[in-house]
Parts: structure tokens; sequence; C-alpha cells
């Protein structure tokens, strides 16, 4: 009598194309080889941010176009193989993360390796009121069981997103095991890993772990960074809106190693002092916290590109100030390093001021020879905005290669800044040379 499991790989693909999702999942728990056959119909590869495939296969949990939750069953039996997926991202509902935590969980204890795990819970927003199931403490105690088992997956990439709010016992200390094995760390919106009961415990990790990237988003971390020491720190993202630059900069100067570095935080009269950052290659901020840590004497002696970011007021994106980005440009001029400028100049450009101001600093420039320009819609939409944006590029003397981004086909735009500045080498549209396309 033929059963499923007599069957060759290809008729069983062929039967389980024509399986709803349901189906599928309960014919996967079957046995080792039916597992294996079936999870290929929704295992995909992992693309990263541009889409680009890489060999570690991923499942995603949560959402309308995700896996349900129940489909986890059929993963645990999967992780019986030698091969375990990889890359696994779950995306907890707002009334169900606890229980859906605790699936995950009982997942961390088959203790097959785990590349990268992005753990996105939901935010609760002040204007709605909390699902009847959300509890604090069952949150907590759901939070700290996940957290115990983390170390059995010995994961690489640890990613947490909008966790949700947390209860416990007063001076209570969560003492659940440490993890050792972290690369890469984004905690954010997770205000839970910096609370009093998980300070200890996430100091811990994060200075036991070899991490070399770490992305910390809109949590407070002013108790942490007096004593958190990363020595293989190479990537460092900083974006939180109530941290003062002085409380990062004693941070920056005790960690040499770090060769990108993004921050979006308060500016005040804070230096680096002498020597810091001297592998820092690409840096990233506001224009005040540009200019603030470039004009800071003997330090990132090797910074190579400066990204310009506008100010952040109530939640949205403005363009920095004219005269604040002229003064930026006089301290990017101290640096020979720098080769390669991003600075908003389409946002810039939206109304005259950019052009009027004076005085202008382009001239210093001469060291610049790549420049990045961000296209906004008005940009693509009135004329008279990409003609000052040409007339503001043409003020740079040393220029040879050009960056467009957010424009996809910009060939006539382009064309008009060669006319203008015929010394340009090369004009890159997002990651296409255009160069030859426009002569």
């Amino acid at each position: 009598m033929p059963t499923l499991n007599n069957l060759p790989n290809e008729l069983l693909l062929l039967i389980f194309q024509d399986l709803d999702l349901p189906s599928l999942i309960a014919v996967s728990c079957l046995c080792k080889r039916i597992n294996a056959v079936a999870l290929a119909q929704f295992v995909s590869p992992h693309t990263d941010f541009y889409g680009i495939r890489s060999t570690a296969p991923s499942l995603r949990f949560g959402g309308s176009s995700r896996l349900p939750f129940n489909s986890i069953a059929a993963l645990r039996l999967s992780f019986s193989m030698r091969c375990p997926v990889g890359f696994l991202s779950f995306q907890f509902s707002q009334g169900e993360y606890v229980k859906e935590m605790e699936q995950v969980t009982r997942l961390f204890k088959t203790e097959r390796v785990l590349l990268s795990l992005f753990l996105h819970f939901p935010g609760l927003p002040a204007l709605f009121q909390p699902p009847p199931s959300y509890s604090p403490m069952d949150c907590c105690a759901a939070i700290c069981s996940l957290l115990c088992h983390l170390r059995c997956v010995r994961c690489h990439t640890l990613d947490i997103n909008n966790a949700p709010e947390v209860e416990y016992p007063e001076g209570a200390k969560f003492d659940g095991p440490i993890v050792n094995t972290l690369k890469d760390v984004t905690l954010s919106r997770a205000h839970f890993m910096f609370s009093d009961f998980f300070r200890d415990w996430t100091l811990s990790t994060m200075m036991l772990s070899p991490l070399t990237q770490v992305s910390l988003v809109d949590v407070d971390i002013r108790a942490l960074l007096p004593s958190l020491s990363l020595p293989s720190l190479k990537k460092l993202d900083i974006r939180c809106p109530d941290l003062h630059l002085s409380r990062v900069t004693p941070f920056l100067s005790r960690h040499p190693t770090i060769g990108n570095l993004m921050l979006r935080v308060i500016y005040d009269d804070a230096f680096l002092a002498p020597g810091s950052l001297p592998e820092l290659k690409d840096f990233s901020s506001t224009v005040e916290c540009l200019s603030r840590l470039l004009s800071s004497p003997d330090s990132m002696p090797q910074l190579q590109r400066v990204t310009c970011y506008g100010s952040i007021i109530l939640s949205t994106i403005t363009p920095p100030p004219s005269s604040a980005v002229q003064m930026l440009f006089q301290n990017v001029a101290l640096h020979d390093s720098i080769a390669a400028l991003d600075v908003p100049l389409s946002d810039l450009n939206v109304s005259e001021e950019w052009l009027s101001v004076t005085p202008r600093y382009e001239h210093l420039l001469t060291g610049i020879t790549t420049l990045y320009v961000d296209l906004s819609m008005t940009a693509r939409t009135e004329s008279a905005v990409r003609q000052r944006i040409i007339e503001s590029i043409v003020l740079f003397p040393e220029v040879e290669t050009l960056r467009l981004f957010g424009w996809p086909r910009c060939e006539e735009f382009a064309r008009d800044i060669k006319a203008a500045y015929p010394r340009l080498q090369r004009i890159i549209s997002g990651l296409t040379d255009i160069s030859q396309s426009i002569t």
C-alpha cells in the first residue's frame, strides 16, 4: 500500500502545491522526511535591505502576509534535521503576544543554532486601550521565559522592536542565563531591556558578546553608557531624541574600533577627547552634532564620508538651517581625509534662501570628490528647485562623482547637471552608473 512516506520527493511536491497552509503544516508534522519537503514550500530565502538574496533561509511569523504561529510545531520538528532555518522573524499580535511568545520559547528549547532573530512586538498607542488579554505581569513572565532560553539558540543577530509594557516585583532583578554569542544587536523602543529589572542582564549580555554592530533607537541608555564597554565594536547607531551628545562622547572616546557612526541626539557643547575615533570612516548625524565633533582637535583622522541629516521636529524632518550647513562646510574642510559628502541639497533648495546665504564655504572643500544628493518630491515637480540644485552642485570645486537617490528615472536632470558641471566624470542614479547613457 503506497503512503506519503513512500512517494518520491517530486510527487510529494506536486501534492503539497495543492494544499492550503493549515493542511500543509499538519502534513509536515508527520515525519522528518515529509517535513523536509513540506517546509520547502514556505521557507523563503533571506534578503537584505536591497533585496539581495543570501544563503540563509528565512521564516517570518505573524501578520497578514506571514506564517501563523501555529506552524511553529512543524518548524520544531524540522530542527531535528541537520540544516535549521537561519533567519527567523516574529511579528507578535496585539492581543495574543503572550501566547505567541510561549510558542517561540518552546522553539528555543530545541537548542538548534539560529543565526538571526527578529522579535517585533505590537505598539500600544496612548490613544487606544490595551486589549483585554494584556497583562504587564503576564508579559514580563513570558519575556523572562523567552530570554532564559535565548542562550540555547546561540544567535548572532538579535533585533527587538516595540516591546510592550512589563511589570515586575520592586527591587527584583532578572537572573536569566547571559547570552554571549551576539555580534549584531538592535534595540528599538525596547524600553524594558533598560529597566531596573533587566538592565544588568542587558549590560552583561552586551559586554560578554563579541558585538561588532549595535543599534539603539528611542531607548533610555543614560544609565547604561558609563559602564558599557564593547572592545570589538565596528558600527554604532544611536537615535535617542532625549539623549544629550555630552553623554555619548565619553563612550565614543573609549571605543577606538568604531568605523561607522550614526547619531541622532540632542546637540550640546560636547567635544571628543584628542585621539578619539582613529578608525572612523563614515559619520552620519545632524548638522549641529557633526560640526561640534568635527571641530574636536586631533580626532577622526581617517574619516572619509560625512552625511548630514535634517532636524526632527514633531516627527517631521526639516532641512537644517542654511547658515549651520555653511559652518559644517568649514569644519569638514579641517579634515583632509573626507572625500564624500552627503547634505540635503534637495530640501535646502526648496526655497531661495540656501543660494543667498553668506558667507559661503564650498570653495574650501577641495577634498570632496563625491557628492550625494537625495532628490525630494518637490525637486521632481518643480523646475526652479531642480535649477537651484544644479547651481548648488556647481559651487563644489572638485567633485568627480555625483550620486543621485530617490528618483529612479533622472537622465534628463543628469544631463542638465553634466552640462553645467562638465568636469563631472561619473553620475550614478541609485546603484546604476548612467554616465555613458547621458552623453
